[in-house]
């Protein structure tokens, strides 16, 4: 009889893994997830926010001209809000305004001085304290009153009247050169 070593007859097993090829397969999964996942965000994003610039300076001191903002395209529109919307003028352009009246709201404007349904607006945000064109009216379902900040230098609803909400293609909800300029002052 004769002694046999174990260890001849178990195989020895390496102790470095072996490395998997990726396959072609595998990789071409990876690469329509990956642009499937951007796709549907991209379509996502595109559905509720849209960049614009803001060209001129009829909001100015609280929008520089320039300034990348970012809109929701999404939800009311409430007093207050910057609202950029599609102005109908002979160019097609479209303006950036801060809404001042909503559907029901009796606005006032004389002597430079805003009321809402009969109360004086504190606008602190305005560049020039004494402005042009007296209004009165009551602001219509469906629509809002917008005025610039910069009322001297603003073509806004003191002269083409109020704005159709369906014109409006979303409200600033941030404006990344006055968060730059925030940050350096």
């Amino acid at each position: 009889m004769s002694l046999k070593n174990k260890s001849e007859h178990t195989p020895v097993q390496s102790e470095e893994p072996q490395e998997e090829k990726p396959s072609l397969k595998g990789l071409l999964i990876d690469l329509i997830e990956v642009v499937g996942t951007a796709l549907v965000l991209t379509f996502i994003l595109l559905i509720f926010i849209q960049p614009s610039i803001v060209d001129g300076r009829s909001m100015f001191p609280t929008l520089h001209d320039n300034d990348k903002l970012l809109l929701w395209k999404l939800g009311s529109i409430d007093r207050n809000d910057i609202v950029v919307f599609d102005s109908h003028d002979m160019e097609n352009n479209k303006y950036v305004k801060r809404v001042i009246g909503i559907a029901g709201d009796e606005i006032t404007i004389k002597d430079s001085v805003v009321t809402i349904n009969g109360t004086v607006l504190n606008e602190t945000y305005i560049n020039e304290p004494t402005f042009n064109g007296d209004v009165s009216l009551t602001v219509p379902e469906g629509e809002i009153f917008v005025l610039g900040d910069n009322r001297n230098h603003s073509n806004d609803s003191r002269a083409f009247g109020t704005v159709k909400l369906n014109d409006v293609d979303g409200k600033m909800v941030f404006n990344l050169n006055g968060w730059i300029r925030s940050i350096f002052h």
